[in-house]
């Protein structure tokens, strides 16, 4: 991981899990390829009922196909041109200007997945350490926003990635965001004081 931030290219600073997005291709991609094989003449002749039925899976795989291979390529959080992009509610890229955001600390709640070790009457589901993201109180027009629960939930100021789908989480990578963080908020204030000096330095002239 680098900490060097740049103003106009992006940065990603969290990526999906993408062994668990992978471990989950593997089998739909078995499930369209034998649905497809269905549907070709090697099949031989088969009822149409049966035809039809191989062709909705088919399309219905080809979907989380898509999806899974969307997921795999695409970061949680990034940086960019002085904002970090959140990836929580796919297709949208929520932006929010990097002054705003306070700190990245670790949290846990629900991961929206099954607990084996749970007894199956409970329904219980695991937990997951996540990433939660402070605003700042003053950022108000950005203390709530729609996102899929599976991916994480904002409320109240609190941006929550669940850990469930990114990758794998540890110390290192709280460093990794701080200190990221602190980067893009030091480019910013020079950015802008080179933005104030050079204001001062027209208006001189122009005196």
């Amino acid at each position: 991981m680098s900490n060097k931030v740049t103003s106009n290219k992006r940065e990603v600073w969290i990526r999906g899990n993408r062994r668990a997005f992978s471990a989950v291709l593997l089998p739909v991609l078995l499930v369209f390829a034998a649905s497809g094989f269905v549907l070709t003449p090697w099949a031989g002749e088969l009822h149409l009922a049966w035809r039809l039925m191989a062709g909705v899976i088919a399309g219905f795989s080809l979907v989380v196909i898509s999806s899974l291979l969307y997921w795999i390529f695409r970061p949680l959080l990034a940086y960019q041109d002085g904002e970090l992009l959140v990836y929580l509610n796919p297709p949208h890229v929520i932006k929010i200007p990097i002054e705003l955001v306070e700190v990245f600390f670790a949290g846990q709640s629900d991961s929206f997945m099954p607990n084996p070790r749970a007894h199956r009457s409970e329904d219980q589901l695991s937990e997951s350490r996540n990433i939660v993201i402070r605003l700042a109180e003053r950022a108000t027009e950005y203390h709530q926003r729609k996102v899929k629960p599976i991916f994480g939930q904002w409320e109240d100021g609190y941006i929550v990635v669940r850990g469930t789908w990114i990758e794998p989480i540890s110390k290192e990578t709280f460093r990794f965001l701080n200190r990221s963080l602190v980067a893009a908020h030091r480019s910013q204030t020079e950015e802008s004081n080179l933005d104030s000096q050079s204001d001062l330095q027209v208006d001189e002239d122009q005196e």
